[in-house]
């Protein structure tokens, strides 16, 4: 269902520090949104950008994995900043990981000057999350595929999103 590729027989190296495309939003939107998974938040990713293609006939929503933090592939964040109205970035960390890097990175390259990407961090609440199962902690922590669609929805200005 989420049109991932099936696992190669043979392993390769990973280039270090290069982060890929995982989905293409579709052609011809009036609207991109891109979404920067790191770490295991990729599949909710991918099931959010089908949820809101097929929800949104205007936007086209891309989905890359940016794999490594540091090295940050600056020419990924580059082209989804440079290609995209909405750029969110999503993981398993707290304030101060990997989205506010990106962030910075965007910043320092001049990328947020025009005022024409909005961005968001999707990152673990400073909270005590419950004993549950997976799916039950990330909803509790805001980081399902729902959480994904409020969040962009949101920064398309579509819909208000309730406070965690």
């Amino acid at each position: 269902g989420l049109k991932l590729d099936a696992l190669p027989e043979k392993g390769e190296a990973l280039p270090v520090g290069k982060g890929r495309i995982i989905r293409e939003g579709r052609a011809g939107a009036d609207r991109k949104v891109a979404v920067l998974s790191l770490g295991t938040r990729l599949a909710a990713s991918c099931e959010a950008a089908e949820e809101l293609e097929n929800s949104m006939g205007d936007v086209a929503v891309t989905v890359a994995d940016a794999r490594f933090m540091k090295p940050l592939d600056i020419d990924l964040v580059r082209k989804l900043a440079s290609e995209n109205d909405v750029l969110v970035t999503i993981e398993e960390n707290s304030v101060l990981g990997f989205g506010d890097y990106v962030l910075h990175f965007l910043a320092l390259d001049g990328l947020l000057d025009d005022g024409n990407l909005k961005f968001r961090p999707m990152v673990l609440p400073d909270t005590f999350i419950e004993t549950a199962t997976q799916f039950q902690q990330y909803d509790q922590a805001g980081l399902n595929a729902k959480h994904v669609v409020g969040t962009v929805e949101k920064l398309l200005g579509r819909v208000g999103v309730p406070a965690l």
